[in-house]
């Protein structure tokens, strides 16, 4: 009797294993935040790097979060949809969440004491974790902005007055977070970073405070990075300040 079977080569192995511990970072949040909001990555294809994370839709209209396979939407009024698949966005992490470590922070806790909690049960410093967060919340504070729709874009910092906050009680979801070293910090931000979905996906939002009761915390150290960058004339033509690295131009021009 024949017997068909499905052979994986090491290679085809080796691939799936450094696609669920990869950080997929689509765009630059230096350019982000002072301006560069117009999407250019279609949802579709970010699913093909990822299953779980967060960034924001196109125009910057609200906040956009990815949790099991599915990307959401949360808006300036607080309506919280499914993006479609041609949707755009110009800022996205994302990464195949497959968690090897899981805690339970018993009793009720706020943000603070959550995320050191979360560090002290860290050995790598400068680890990239991808980290969900779940559970019941007795308060969650969340905030969204309103699209922009006039050149030149402003700033992010310049328009914080626009911001939409959200606060629910007594409610049922997910965190959808990083924690990020800070040698990233320009490509993307360093240290926590969380969006929030509802159990029943009609709330959500950025994370600005919480306080949670026996959370369930789910960790994944990833081990490598990509970075895509957009191509279009907005991305080509931005200018990005120098950060300026005293030590390295040193080295590099062979002078004490």
């Amino acid at each position: 009797m024949l017997h068909n079977r499905l052979l994986v080569s090491p290679l085809s192995q080796i691939e799936n294993e450094k696609k669920s511990n990869t950080l997929y970072n689509y765009g630059v949040i230096d350019g982000f935040i002072g301006g560069l909001y117009e999407g250019s990555l279609p949802i579709k294809s970010l699913y093909l790097n990822g299953d779980f994370g967060l960034g924001a839709p196109d125009m910057l209209d609200g906040e956009l979060t990815m949790l099991d396979g599915q990307a959401y939407q949360t808006n300036s009024t607080g309506e919280t949809k499914k993006l479609p698949n041609d949707h755009k966005t110009s800022f996205a992490s994302v990464t195949f969440f497959a968690p090897e470590n899981i805690l339970v922070q018993d009793g009720q806790q706020d943000k603070a004491a959550t995320l050191d909690y979360i560090v002290s049960r860290l050995s790598n410093k400068n680890g990239m974790y991808a980290i969900q967060i779940s559970g019941s919340f007795k308060y969650i504070k969340t905030r969204a902005f309103p699209p922009v729709d006039k050149k030149p874009h402003p700033k992010l910092s310049d328009i914080l007055d626009r911001q939409e906050f959200f606060e629910y009680r007594d409610i049922d979801g997910t965190l959808v977070g990083f924690l990020l070293p800070d040698y990233l910090n320009g490509i993307n931000a360093s240290g926590f970073h969380f969006h929030f979905l509802s159990e029943d996906r009609k709330s959500g939002g950025h994370i600005l405070e919480f306080i949670g009761q026996n959370l369930k915390i789910e960790i994944d150290e990833l081990q490598d990075f990509k970075l895509d960058v957009p191509f279009d004339a907005n991305f080509k033509n931005y200018n990005f300040s120098k950060k300026d690295n005293e030590a390295l131009e040193k080295v590099e021009k062979g002078k004490e």
